[in-house]
């Protein structure tokens, strides 16, 4: 009896596995993903609102795929020469890196859930009008499933305030600022007492965001941080730390995290959970910023689209106008 419900256990672990396309593709297939739904039933209070939106980045970061086709993307820009060559017979987990400034659900028009398969038949210039999303965009499109008062932003703090970003913790932003070169993150930080800017990091909380001029990069908090105290009451710099996740360049030549995961090569083109110093945020020039919604100063908003007219010719459909209190992409 034990001999039989082995082999019964054995033949259910290995008929899903059959079916999911791995033989036709002639390729490793990842674990599919299920479409996500970050929408609430009820309204929710602000920490729903933020562990959401952590889900929904890390959802980004981490849906698993394959290609049957070479897709190359080379980025350029501050941080030039770093290139993502994606294989065929190579696992990968999160959306492309690109400057194609799209989210998930951009990405998921071209994934099988079925078979885990990008089903991408473009070309590399495409891709960077297309699909994947650069260390911003995938912390925007983030918010904006859960956020409707963010704006817009190719970098957040170009935007801070005017676009719905405020500021965690007591530090000062300019009421003024509308370019990206009027006042970087740096400037910031010249201006603020080391204090008070530890303090700010000290109020994060998961879903705030963290951005630096200088590095060229944003990062989303995952966990409030772990703040350590010297004896006079001060905040500790090195011994505090917070987790964060990013969308980023990897490591090597081809630009991934290579992360082993049950007994497969995963090729990671950010990171799902790391752990910085308050003073490694300091050094590099980091703000924390966070959105009205999460600080309870803007209600939540279920989705809502509006097309103006029904389209029953190409001609009628150019001038169908479609709108919605959330950004649409």
């Amino acid at each position: 009896m034990k001999k039989i419900l082995c082999i019964i256990l054995c033949l259910m672990l290995i008929l899903p596995i059959m079916g999911c396309g791995e033989e036709e593709s002639g390729y490793k297939v990842p674990s599919p993903m299920q479409y996500p739904d970050y929408t609430f039933d009820d309204t929710p209070d602000p920490m729903e609102m933020r562990l959401t939106a952590v889900r929904a980045m890390r959802d980004l970061l981490s849906i698993q795929w394959c290609t049957e086709k070479e897709i190359t993307y080379k980025k350029n820009g501050p941080v030039s020469g770093k290139q993502f060559l994606h294989e065929p017979g190579m696992t990968f987990a999160g959306i492309l890196y690109s400057s194609a400034s799209s989210g998930l659900f951009q990405f998921w028009e071209y994934y099988n859930p079925q078979t885990g398969a990008l089903e991408y038949d473009g070309s590399a210039d495409e891709l960077k009008m297309l699909l994947g999303a650069s260390c911003a965009d995938s912390l925007l499109w983030s918010w904006s499933t859960v956020c409707t008062s963010v704006t817009g932003g190719y970098y957040p703090v170009m935007m801070v305030p005017a676009n719905g970003y405020y500021p965690v913790g007591k530090y000062e932003i300019r009421q003024t600022i509308s370019s990206y070169n009027e006042y970087p993150s740096y400037a910031i930080i010249e201006n603020t007492p080391e204090n008070v800017m530890l303090e700010a990091y000290a109020a994060m909380l998961p879903a705030d965001a963290l951005i630096s001029t200088p590095k060229d990069h944003a990062m989303m908090v995952i966990e409030s941080p772990v703040v350590a105290y010297n004896q006079d009451g001060s905040i500790d710099p090195a011994n505090s730390y917070v987790m964060i996740q990013d969308q980023r360049g990897g490591k090597n030549s081809t630009s991934f995290y290579e992360v082993e995961e049950n007994g497969t090569i995963l090729h990671f083109s950010g990171r799902t959970s790391a752990k910085l110093t308050f003073q490694k945020l300091y050094e590099d020039r980091y703000i924390p910023i966070t959105c009205a919604e999460f600080l309870g100063l803007k209600p939540y908003e279920k989705a809502e689209v509006t097309v103006n007219q029904q389209a029953n010719t190409v001609a009628q459909l150019q001038d169908v106008k479609v709108t919605s209190n959330y950004p649409l992409a």
